[in-house]
């Protein structure tokens, strides 16, 4: 019987009128999240199914909140490492450039977080973005990774995204979302470590397998947080970790995040044809710049059709597009391909096909230095001269093709922090007006959880003349300490060397997170007198 409750389930939902009416109205739902109304005959069935009735099934609360949503799956697990606290400052005290990546990420945020979902994956995933690209599908790195999840072209061919001369699936919002998710999954299988996996999309799975191999052999832990690596995969995790932090919890850190909705902004539809992007937009009734914000990877004036390439559009005008699509009798191409003979010069060439030489060099990528034609295929336009409209597009379609620099935020100077009260124990802080738990856990070395947990303290509340418990390391008792560099010995011990050192136990194994071995460089801090 178990195994046909689903199959039932299934047929009583079907049966009811709004399902049954036409698939129209099916999807209306599925877009719009209308509630279920189901007849008496059904109810009593899914009553009978459900101990709880059938408003625990159907009447289940939806968050309004794209925010709350995302922070309910956040599970990857903290580390205990001082660059965590650094991204956390670094972010905090940088509102405008955090909300400026938010306010980026509009658009795409409810569908990336969909598909992580869908794929049972850390919700943290969909903030990697964030760190990747500033959640830029347009965005380029030195190392010509390119859009939102930046790949390089040889890992993008091999997760199937194409780049042709008329597209680039690596700024595909969709396609490279799931380009991405497919990498991280196949490389959690390989460490079942969701740290290491996010190690080994910023270096390369080799390269973390080495690492932890070579660990191994040494007999050392093989955790993402004992690793030797590059500076900026040794960054890597705790900027993602300092981002989550924060959004899972942003009063505590004085930060106010832009709201997201919890709704979906963008479908996907394949446009059956070969269309000029000015005619998509028009079938549409979007604006062609509105059409590329959404496809960046359409870098030409033709869509070039194939099966499984989709086009982007905001969800309230894929009936439009197809309505208008339907009906209508121009022509969907008004760009064609030329065939250039040997010797042609380009400059005559744009004057007789009637559009201004700097354009037919941007469309066709023909470096400045060219002047001759060598036999290439170039595109030209059907009909000699362009409109206004038409070069308007070509505008947009220029603007998209450019990539942008990635937004580090290091042009946003950083917020002045508050001055912070002390009490006269070093053990006490006394809340004073600006104070906010980042600002106070910062100055005492602590992180915010670390903080709240000092107090059992479970809000984000704090009172001015509060005394709340701190703990000051060694190391932050002074901005100005300098690191000191002790040669291990023969017979030394973390131990031996903190007595020495007049510092903490735990914290000289915080600094060093490697066994002791004669000869090693032994890292420790200690405050100015």
């Amino acid at each position: 019987m178990k195994l046909q409750l689903p199959a039932l389930i299934l047929t009583a939902i079907l049966a009811t009128p709004l399902f049954a009416a036409d698939p129209i109205i099916r999807l209306d739902y599925q877009l719009n999240n209308h509630p279920l109304q189901v007849d008496h005959d059904t109810a009593q069935v899914m009553n009978a199914l459900f101990s709880n009735g059938i408003s625990s099934v159907i009447n289940a609360p939806i968050e309004k909140d794209l925010w709350s949503r995302v922070r309910k799956g956040f599970v990857i697990p903290d580390i205990d490492s001082p660059l965590v606290s650094k991204w956390e400052n670094y972010y905090a005290s940088r509102p405008d450039y955090l909300n400026r990546i938010i306010n980026r990420s509009n658009p795409y945020l409810f569908f990336v977080v969909e598909e992580v979902e869908k794929r049972g994956m850390p919700m943290e995933f969909a903030l990697l973005p964030m760190i990747e690209s500033a959640y830029n599908p347009k965005a380029i790195s030195s190392a010509q990774a390119a859009g939102m999840w930046q790949f390089i072209p040889a890992t993008g061919k091999r997760y199937g995204l194409e780049r042709t001369w008329w597209y680039d699936g690596r700024r595909d919002v969709v396609a490279a979302t799931g380009a991405a998710l497919s990498y991280l999954q196949e490389i959690h299988g390989m460490f079942d470590d969701w740290q290491l996996a996010l190690a080994s999309y910023n270096w390369g799975e080799n390269a973390v397998k080495r690492a932890v191999n070579k660990n191994l052999a040494a007999g050392l832990p093989a955790e993402y947080i004992d690793l030797k690596m590059p500076d900026e995969t040794r960054n890597y995790v705790p900027k993602l970790l300092a981002i989550r932090n924060i959004i899972a919890d942003p009063a505590a850190y004085g930060v106010t995040l832009t709201p997201m909705n919890n709704q979906a902004y963008f479908t996907t539809l394949q446009t059956g044809k070969h269309m000029d992007v000015s005619v998509a937009a028009q079938l549409a009734e979007i604006s062609v710049d509105e059409l590329l914000r959404l496809n960046p990877g359409f870098i030409r004036p033709v869509i070039a059709h194939k099966d499984d390439r989709q086009m982007v559009l905001p969800i309230a005008k894929k009936a439009a597009f197809e309505r208008n699509l339907a009906q209508y009798t121009e022509p969907l191409l008004n760009w064609q391909p030329y065939v250039t003979k040997s010797g042609e010069r380009f400059d005559e060439l744009a004057s007789t096909f009637g559009i201004a030489p700097a354009e037919l060099r941007d469309i066709n990528d023909i470096a400045g230095k060219d002047n001759i034609a060598r036999g290439q295929t170039i595109l030209v336009p059907k009909v000699a001269g362009l409109d206004i409209s038409e070069r308007q597009t070509l505008a947009a379609l220029h603007k998209n093709r450019e990539s942008d620099a990635i937004d580090t935020g290091a042009n946003d100077a950083p917020k002045a922090m508050p001055v912070l009260a002390k009490t006269n124990k070093g053990s006490e802080h006394k809340v004073a007006k600006g104070d906010t738990l980042f600002n106070i856990a910062n100055r005492y070395g602590l992180s915010v959880a670390q903080l709240k947990a000092l107090n059992g303290q479970k809000s984000n509340h704090l009172a001015i003349g509060d005394t709340l418990a701190v703990q000051r390391s060694n190391a932050k008792n002074s901005k100005t300490a300098a690191p000191i560099r002790y040669v291990a010995k023969r017979g030394d011990t973390y131990s031996l060397i903190a007595k020495k050192y007049d510092v903490e136990l735990d914290d000289l194994k915080k600094w060093n997170r490697q066994n002791l071995v004669p000869g090693m460089k032994v890292v420790l801090y200690q405050p100015n007198s």
